[in-house]
């Protein structure tokens, strides 16, 4: 027998275009009942049972219909306000000898604070404002609170966002400079409205803040693309890169001497200085960041050789890679991590859907789950509302009243209907076989949706696991079939596949599997 298509599923969508189930034994009940399937988040240590809740069609933790799992709650190793400090503060993956240097290091900038206001307080005095009582105390303590906030911001913008700068170095090294042109505009704004002096000032330091801890978080990712593959000399680069920039910034400060005495106190001089020279930093961070080439993948490189290699193109170096990502723009939307990745929960699912995955996906570390994310529904709903009206308007406007430009975007949307779960012991190297999995099944979704559309069918994106088991099958098979040639093609081309700039894919599934003799 083969398993049930349930109708409502498939009212609308033409049996041509439908896959039909291979002939496997239909799971009971009670098989069903007796697996057991875990979530757990890496980020914040959380570990819980997913259970089927038929009203909403989907698998949901315990947690979020208001029981306790005493199994997922003995595996957290601590509350969720620990693991969340933890996660904002302590990096991954370091050696215990990273605690004691950190110690001493937080006693050290701690004493250094302290001499820091000594300092200002010092510079203030001495040009006269104790002269005026206590406007002196005042006007240190305005200063030592603007950058008070601007250390908070810091801490704020580090907890939030550090796991983001190694995977995406040169996107976030290129926007800290942003941020620090932000903040340059927001110091000269100041000599144009003194009363807003502490306002502004305050806004300034955290824009720089921010820009500086980006700069430095992202720092050392970029000089590792210029690391020689023979020897280790990545301190030599570093060294020689702040000597590089300190003889340049003893040059820009004499510059700068010398451009103010020109330019004098004239508001409008000074605005048009500062508007050349920083649309001139700008434009040169650009170059900058452009000639950096990364021989280590990230998602966004990945999926889009990926792809190409799925769809024949074959694989591209390191150095086209470069030359096509994108710097300012956020990547494409397919090409984005948390498109691709989700939970078990993220689709609509039955418990008879997930044992028919569990075969095919058996020793496995991944699976792939079709369906549209029902977590994030109303957003997504939106934003493709937004696309298609933007795609109708430009078709119209090329072609004279027609409002064929929303079937890219239908398409699109089926394309993206689909991800991939990890197992909690999945690698880099699964994530990257996922990945042509991922690109095979989206290619399929795709080509059917297109052939849909041709006929009529306007909701053929609307499908489900259970509707695709047949491509499913398909994308894994080619993943395996091609994933060992596209791993030497990339190593012919360049490309460090021992090494990835992935991130922490941290929202990950447990379920029974079989395991290898090499595991």
């Amino acid at each position: 027998t083969t398993s049930h298509v349930p109708s409502h599923t498939t009212s609308h969508v033409p049996s041509t275009h439908l896959s039909s189930l291979s002939p496997s034994p239909k799971p009971t009940s009670s098989t069903v009942s007796c697996v057991a399937y875990y979530e757990q988040d890496f980020r914040y240590g959380s570990y819980d049972r997913v259970v089927y809740d038929e009203s909403l069609d989907q698998f949901v933790t315990l947690q979020d219909v208001g029981e306790g799992d005493a199994q997922g709650r003995r595996e957290q190793g601590g509350n969720k306000l620990s693991n969340i400090l933890r996660n904002s503060f302590i990096p991954e993956s370091v050696p215990p000898s990273y605690y004691t240097y950190v110690f001493y290091r937080l006693i050290q900038r701690y004493i250094s604070s302290i001499l820091s206001v000594l300092g200002t307080q010092s510079l203030l005095l001495s040009l006269g404002i104790k002269t005026h009582g206590n406007m002196g105390k005042g006007a240190v303590l305005n200063w030592v609170l603007k950058d008070c906030l601007g250390k908070v911001v810091r801490m704020l913008w580090a907890s939030k966002m550090s796991r983001k700068f190694d995977p995406d170095a040169k996107r976030w090294r290129f926007r800290s400079s942003l941020l620090y042109s932000a903040g340059n505009l927001m110091e000269i704004v100041t000599y144009i409205y003194p009363p807003l002096f502490l306002l502004l000032a305050t806004g300034a330091n955290c824009m720089k803040q921010i820009s500086m801890l980006t700069s430095s978080s992202t720092r050392s990712a970029l000089y590792q693309s210029f690391k020689s593959p023979e020897k280790e000399n990545i301190g030599d680069i570093t060294a020689k890169g702040e000597a590089q920039i300190s003889v340049v910034d003893l040059l820009g400060m004499a510059s700068g001497i010398f451009i103010t005495g020109i330019v004098g106190t004239s508001v409008s001089r000074v605005m048009l200085v500062f508007l050349i020279l920083q649309a001139t930093e700008i434009l040169t961070m650009y170059k900058q960041i452009r000639a950096v080439t990364f021989k280590t993948l990230n998602f966004e490189r990945l999926w889009s050789i990926a792809s190409g290699y799925i769809r024949g193109e074959g694989t591209v170096g390191p150095k086209v890679a470069a030359d096509r990502e994108r710097i300012f723009l956020p990547p494409q939307h397919l090409c984005r991590r948390a498109i691709a990745f989700g939970s078990l929960g993220r689709a609509r699912l039955k418990p008879e859907e997930i044992v028919v995955l569990m075969e095919v996906f058996k020793g496995e570390k991944y699976l792939l789950v079709v369906g549209e994310d029902v977590k994030n529904m109303r957003r997504n709903r939106q934003r493709r509302r937004r696309r298609r009206k933007a795609a109708r308007r430009l078709w119209r406007e090329d072609n004279g009243g027609s409002g064929e430009g929303e079937e890219e975007c239908i398409v699109e949307n089926a394309m993206e209907d689909c991800h991939i779960v990890l197992h909690a012991d999945a690698t880099n190297r699964d994530i990257v076989k996922s990945t042509l999995a991922l690109a095979a099944l989206r290619r399929e979704l795709g080509k059917e949706c297109e052939e849909g559309l041709e006929e009529g069918c306007m909701i053929v994106e609307k499908r489900r696991t259970i509707d695709s088991i047949d491509i499913i099958k398909k994308a894994k098979e080619e993943a395996d079939m091609k994933f060992e040639n596209f791993v030497q093609e990339m190593e012919g081309k360049g490309w460090d596949m021992t090494k990835f700039m992935f991130g922490t894919v941290s929202m990950r599934n447990v379920w029974p599997r079989e395991t290898s003799e090499d595991e």
